[in-house]
């Protein structure tokens, strides 16, 4: 057929119709001598005609021209052969050779080539795109069963009103904090209510990633920077989250050599992608949080110095939940509402049990707390759920029935003054929970303010305005 066509159709006819094609094509014969390129190829992949025509691929390939080339394979198997590179001049391009046989022969190779680097950025944009949207739904499912926090506690409210004051600014942040203290939820607060809340909030726990892991997870590499790394190369967390807000969860654990490229994103908003030298500018927010000493670590010389006081611009200080059990309660409503829902129940707790979750010291904090109000409601049989049906585990029981044990003997043979702050104690926590003010309590046990003050304050007791 071609021979056929030659008598017909002119070299020049030829050269028209392949540069009428928008792909890139390329034409060698069964040696691998290129014959031809046309006009596309040219502007799609910076290589010339003049650098190529006439050359062998495997000499175009070794003096670097083009970093590899599919034609050998399909001369070798004789099959049509697709693989997709990146080209000199940084575009992404997808190859698709074909060879053409005369007498079961190959006697030429053509490859079609076709420019992706723009779909390839629409699949990132759809997938930032789709990333946001999930956001936004895990958000508003969040604020349909929680239109407000629950801080009723005094330092709670501390902590949400400054988070809210700094979040207008830049500012980077530092929140500190024991586990489960509701650290990530300031964090959103803070991007919620700035002016990159229509970006992207990312969440990055620096000691769940291994070593060697982090650093390419936060500044991301380039193509081949490392065995086992994807040929197209990979974002980091902070060019996905920049004109948006990056979380980086227990900052602490960060290692050493890390928190250097931190410390240079925070300074000059630029980072380096791993197996690159190009700096590349981003505009992200940084929030940090911990459990950790910071101050004592940077003494051990296990924290930098320098990094501590480039995020210790503004510090937010998450309370324990045993210091804000004005809280519990309110926590203890939106958790059982919560979880009602998920598990489409219709259980509620009975005050005497939500007495004893008063009384315990939750050393797991918010989280603890979630934890175990999801362990009662799908673990109890009755929708009204009494401390006896929750069978709760003794670390929690134990310290309310102690107290009860304590007052149920007073008259046992202890010193007078030890009976008695026995039942002064037990008479104030159950004030306590029926009273929001030290006023209150005052009035109800018939003694001044002051004493119900400094009595609480001896007992470890406390109560809303406090």
């Amino acid at each position: 057929m071609m021979r056929d066509l030659s008598h017909i159709l002119r070299v020049d006819d030829w050269e028209k119709i392949i540069n009428i094609f928008q792909d890139g094509i390329y034409i060698t014969n069964a040696s691998g001598l290129t014959l031809k390129i046309n006009s596309a190829y040219e502007k799609m992949t910076g290589v010339s005609a003049g650098q190529v025509v006439g050359r062998y691929m495997k000499d175009i390939v070794r003096e670097g021209i083009l970093s590899k080339s599919i034609t050998q394979s399909v001369i070798d198997t004789g099959h049509e052969v697709t693989s997709e590179q990146t080209v000199q001049n940084g575009k992404q391009v997808i190859l698709h050779g074909i060879p053409i046989y005369e007498k079961d022969q190959i006697s030429l190779v053509v490859t079609f080539v076709r420019d992706i680097t723009v779909i390839n950025q629409l699949q990132k944009q759809l997938d930032h795109s789709r990333t946001i949207v999930t956001q936004y739904k895990a958000r508003l499912e969040e604020l349909e069963g929680n239109e407000n926090f629950v801080a009723e506690s005094r330092r709670f409210r501390a902590a949400l009103a400054l988070a809210r004051k700094v979040a207008v600014v830049d500012s980077t942040i530092l929140i500190l904090g024991e586990s489960g203290t509701g650290k990530e939820v300031l964090a959103r607060e803070i991007h919620e209510k700035s002016h990159r809340r229509e970006e992207l909030f990312l969440k990055v726990n620096c000691g769940a990633i291994p070593e060697n892991l982090l650093e390419a997870e936060l500044f991301g590499y380039e193509g081949g920077a490392f065995t086992g790394a994807n040929k197209n190369g990979h974002i980091g967390l902070f060019e996905e989250a920049s004109n948006g807000t990056l979380f980086l969860d227990e900052i602490g654990d960060m290692p050493l050599h890390l928190q250097v490229k931190l410390l240079r994103a925070l300074q000059e908003h630029t980072i380096t992608r791993i197996g690159s030298t190009k700096a590349r500018p981003v505009n992200t927010r940084i929030i940090a949080a911990t459990n950790q000493d910071l101050e004592q670590m940077v003494k051990e010389k296990t924290f930098r110095a320098d990094l501590y006081y480039r995020l210790n611009i503004v510090v937010i200080q998450s309370p324990p939940l045993r210091e804000r059990k004005e809280d519990i309660p309110g926590l203890i409503q939106f958790f059982v509402r919560k979880l009602n829902q998920k598990y489409q129940l219709s259980k509620q707790f009975s005050p005497e049990l939500v007495a004893v979750l008063l009384d315990y010291d939750w050393p797991g904090n918010v989280r603890e707390l979630e934890n175990m109000i999801e362990r009662i409601l799908v673990t109890s049989s009755s929708d009204f759920i009494t401390p006896e049906e929750a069978r709760l585990p003794w670390r929690v029981s134990g310290q309310a029935v102690a107290v009860s044990e304590e007052v149920a003997r007073p008259f046992e043979l202890v010193p007078l003054k030890q009976a008695c702050e026995r039942v002064e104690r037990q008479l104030l926590l159950e004030a306590s929970k029926q009273y929001k003010t030290t006023y209150q309590i005052a009035q109800a046990l018939q003694i001044s303010q002051p004493s119900v003050s400094r009595k609480m304050k001896k007992y470890k007791l406390h109560c809303a305005d406090q």
